[in-house]
């Protein structure tokens, strides 16, 4: 599942935002908390760090770790919940005189399909 949002502000002060992962919380609602973020912009392959996210009413930690990364342009992670694996990738480019950010979710799990795994509901909303 992808989505896109244009945003109003140069390239680089969105990457800037977004590889600053110590910050999320101020700006992405379901983030309550990052640790292990990287003093400073050094995310490279093979960083770990983890965050909470709001679901559902509840605090849920995820420990991911960065797979690629192209400085101002992506950043892709991957982690694994309850047998379920996740890659997510944040990818910023210029779009007009505007900035396209992209968050793109792939999700596998090696025991069941994911179908079964989530409710109807969720899988609805997460594949609009």
């Amino acid at each position: 599942m992808s989505s896109s949002v244009l945003v109003d502000a140069p390239v680089e002060r969105v990457w800037t935002v977004i590889s600053d992962v110590t910050r999320w919380p101020e700006w992405a609602g379901v983030c309550t908390r990052v640790w292990g973020g990287p003093e400073e912009d050094a995310l490279k392959p093979g960083h770990k760090f983890g965050f909470m996210l709001k679901m559902a009413g509840k605090n849920i930690p995820f420990f991911v770790t960065v797979s690629r990364i192209k400085t101002g342009s992506f950043i892709e992670w991957k982690s694994t919940k309850f047998t379920i694996t996740a890659v997510r990738t944040i990818s910023v480019e210029l779009d007009n005189d505007r900035c396209k950010v992209t968050d793109s979710k792939h999700f596998s799990c090696y025991l069941l399909p994911i179908r079964l795994a989530y409710p109807r509901k969720v899988i609805r909303r997460m594949t609009k």
